[in-house]
């Protein structure tokens, strides 16, 4: 009898974190902001009328996990960071606001603030909008980046 209940709690266990790893992995989907991303279009402000691409000779990349995250622009050449920030973020519903906690020198004005974007994922596509803390309006588009 003993053994059979040990038996039934290692097998209850086993479903209970089957069940955990299934829900995270569901969160994770295509249809998820959580995710890894490579940007590849951008507007930076009122007077850029159209997209552009980031130049050939750099990436920029931006991690999102379910409580942080980060992004990091560096050389694709010479593999060297050119620029890195960073924090916490919530989501309710499509607003997405990003705290940045920490980053380099030359983002230091945005330390302390909180970001509100209008978020959308759309297949393998993350679409980010709205306004910095000191006006600049910014659109991105990310394209997640496969394993």
């Amino acid at each position: 009898m003993k053994r059979m209940i040990v038996g039934f709690i290692a097998m209850a266990s086993l479903a209970a974190t089957v069940g955990l790893r299934a829900q995270h992995e569901a969160k994770k989907s295509a249809g998820s902001h959580l995710g890894t991303w490579q940007l590849v279009s951008y507007k930076y402000g009122t007077n850029q009328p159209s997209f552009a691409e980031p130049p050939s000779s750099q990436r920029r990349l931006k991690l999102i996990t379910e409580t942080h995250f980060t992004w990091v622009q560096f050389d694709a050449g010479n593999k060297k960071v050119q620029g890195v920030a960073g924090g916490s973020y919530s989501l309710n519903g499509d607003t997405y606001t990003e705290s940045i906690d920490w980053a380099d020198s030359g983002m230091e004005s945005y330390l302390g603030n909180k970001h509100a974007f209008t978020i959308r994922v759309d297949g393998d596509k993350f679409f980010l909008s709205g306004s910095l803390g000191d006006g600049l309006k910014i659109e991105e588009v990310w394209q997640r980046v496969k394993p």
